[in-house]
C-alpha cells in the first residue's frame, strides 16, 4: 500500500509503524486517510493504484510461500469431506492478486473478505456463510478449522466458535501465538494433516 500512497498522494512510507498483520485493509486505509486529512472519496483511486502496484511489489520483495503450503492444500483438496475457503482481512481483489503468482486461487473458490469496516471475526462468519452457499452444505461452528498465523486470526476464530491451528510463519512469534491457546501450534504446515485428524477425533 505504501507504493500506491506514494503514487497518488506523494507521501513515502505512509503505512510505516502500522501493525497490519491479521488486520483489515479498509481499517488501515480509513485510519491513514483520517490521519492525513484525505477525503474518503479518493479511496477508490488509491485502491486502483494499490492493485496496479501489488504484483510488482510482490516480485520486487521476492515474496515466497511458507513451507508445505501447496502440498498441504493439494492433500486437503483430495480428501472427502474437506471444503476449503479463504478468510482474510484483505480486500478480495488484493487477496486474489497475492495468491495468483503461486497458483493458489484454484484451492479457494470462495471465502470471506474485507468488504466493509467491520470486526475481523465477521469476515470469518461471512466466509463460512459464503462457503455454505457455494458448497450447498451447512457448517456448524465446530466443523470449522481456521489456519492462522497472527493473534488476530486466533481471536477471530474463537469468536465464531471455530477450532484454530496457529502457524508461526507470520507476524507474531510462537510465544505470542501460544498465549492465546490455539488448539494446536505448529512451525509450518508440515504435519497439519495429522493435527487435523487429531482435532477430528477430539470432536468425535
Amino acid at each position: 500500500m505504501d507504493d500506491a500512497f506514494l503514487e497518488v498522494f506523494g507521501v513515502a512510507d505512509a503505512f510505516a509503524g502500522m501493525h497490519m498483520a491479521g488486520g483489515l485493509d479498509l481499517h488501515f486505509v480509513h485510519t491513514l486517510f483520517a490521519r492525513r486529512n484525505i477525503d474518503l472519496s479518493r479511496a477508490p483511486e488509491f485502491l486502483e493504484a494499490y492493485y496496479r502496484a501489488l504484483p510488482k511489489r510482490l516480485t520486487d520483495c521476492g515474496a515466497e510461500l511458507a513451507p508445505h503450503v501447496v502440498e498441504t492444500l493439494e492433500a486437503l483438496e483430495a480428501r472427502t469431506g474437506i471444503f476449503q475457503a479463504l478468510g482474510t482481512g484483505n480486500l478480495e481483489r488484493g487477496a486474489r492478486l497475492k495468491l495468483e503468482p503461486f497458483g493458489l486461487n484454484r484451492f479457494f473458490p470462495v471465502g470471506g473478505f474485507c468488504v466493509t469496516l467491520t470486526e475481523r471475526y465477521k469476515v470469518l462468519e461471512q466466509g463460512v456463510a459464503n462457503a455454505s452457499r457455494y458448497y450447498q452444505k451447512e457448517f456448524a461452528a465446530g466443523d470449522v478449522v481456521v489456519i492462522g498465523d497472527t493473534v488476530r486470526d486466533i481471536e477471530a476464530a474463537r469468536q465464531i466458535g471455530a477450532k484454530v491451528v496457529a502457524v508461526s510463519t507470520g507476524g507474531n512469534t510462537p510465544e505470542e501465538l501460544a498465549q492465546l491457546k490455539p488448539d494446536a501450534l505448529i512451525p509450518n504446515l508440515n504435519g497439519f494433516l495429522q493435527v487435523l485428524d487429531s482435532l477430528s477425533q477430539t470432536k468425535e
